[in-house]
């Protein structure tokens, strides 16, 4: 059982105009993404993301060092209603984090890689639905459709190429499903399709992206399930500066790694350690994600 979403950490910002894509969801949700009943949740995620090498519009690691390493908590609330509307319950979600960044080295040894110091970062909310009775080859599946508005609010430092902010505003909307494809195994998945605004101080807009979370998993124990997680990013469109497009912006990542979720009556933990490859126009390391989902 999980529920909603985004993981904020940092923007960076480089003069080849790419390295542009605000924060997203990136394997912060995997195992069992669907079937909660309706009520109260407070979710926290603890992620610890190290981007160890910047690499190129080819994929080719940028000389210089360049590394950030973020350490973030999201306090996340979803309020899943007893409202119906097209067959599905209607659901509320918030979410606000809060984010610590380091940085080392450079951008060929020319930029030197800087960051804020640790803050709040940009305010998320937006409404669900939510369908728990279907099936799928006559198995059960759980559907869940959200989409939810990122709003400039986070601390955000121009001067800076790591900031808790991002500066931008974010339409970014999804859909899940959880398929309990045989006894013991689950596999889920959520898709996104995300929209950005102009920076207003850097005159950067974001190319639009698409990205995929999924996981499979099986029980284990009566409380225990073990499994796979990882996720891939793709920027489809362009970054554009003061409106003139930017060749060679595109961000793409791919990610995999073990994962472990423990049940119990009120609380669900949540664990993965998905490691990145495929890069382009970004960092690329490892993250790492603890999330705790409390039930009132």
């Amino acid at each position: 059982m999980k529920i909603a979403l985004p993981l904020l950490l940092c923007l960076i910002s480089v003069p080849a105009q790419s390295f542009n894509q605000p924060p997203a969801n990136l394997s912060a949700t995997t195992f069992m993404d669907g079937g909660a009943p309706p009520g109260l949740y407070y979710v926290n995620y603890t992620i610890f993301s190290d981007g160890r090498k910047a690499v190129d519009k080819d994929g080719n690691t940028i000389a210089g060092g360049a590394r950030v390493v973020a350490l973030s908590q999201l306090h996340q609330f979803y309020w899943l209603t007893n409202i119906n509307v097209l067959g599905g319950k209607l659901g509320f979600d918030v979410l606000l984090p809060v984010s610590a960044l380091t940085t080392q080295g450079s951008f060929n040894g020319v930029l030197a890689v800087t960051s804020n110091t640790g803050g709040l970062g940009d305010f998320l909310a937006g409404p669900a639905l939510q369908w728990d009775h279907g099936s799928l080859l006559g198995r059960p599946v759980f559907q869940r459709v959200e989409s939810d508005v990122t709003m400039p609010t986070g601390k955000y430092d121009k001067t800076k190429s790591a900031n808790p902010g991002s500066n931008v505003w974010i339409v970014d909307t999804y859909y899940s499903l959880v398929w309990l494809f045989a006894d013991q195994w689950e596999t889920s998945a959520r898709v996104w399709y995300a929209f950005h605004s102009e920076n207003p101080d850097s005159k950067v807009r974001p190319g639009q992206r698409c990205h995929v979370n999924f996981a499979v998993s099986r029980g284990v124990l009566p409380k225990l399930r073990l499994g796979v997680a990882g996720y891939v990013l793709r920027q489809t469109t362009d970054d554009k500066t003061a409106g003139v497009r930017q060749a060679d912006s595109r961000e793409r990542v791919a990610a995999m790694g073990p994962g472990l979720v423990y049940q119990g009556e009120s609380l669900t933990a949540m664990l993965s350690h998905p490691i990145e490859f495929w890069g382009q126009n970004r960092f690329v390391g490892s993250r790492t994600t603890l999330q705790l989902v409390h039930r009132f």
